[in-house]
């Protein structure tokens, strides 16, 4: 497994928690990605074949959208 999390996995981050609010279901997460999100406590299974957002996930968002912040 890649230590570091890509922009991409960061993109699969948000389209989960957007689908944990409820506002819309999200497409299914390519194995690969949820397994690594998974090992960093990022996302857990919700019991119906898809995945929710932890509190650490929220939290790496966050810094994530921080350090985007900062780039631009």
């Amino acid at each position: 497994m890649d230590a570091k999390l890509t922009l991409e996995d960061f993109d699969w981050l948000r389209e989960i928690k957007a689908g944990t609010g409820g506002t819309r279901n999200p497409p299914p997460i390519p194995m690969n990605i949820a397994s690594k999100l998974g090992a960093f406590g990022f996302v857990k299974s919700n019991g119906l074949g898809g995945f929710t957002i932890t509190d650490d996930g929220r939290g790496a968002l966050l810094e994530q959208d921080m350090r985007d912040a900062e780039d631009r």
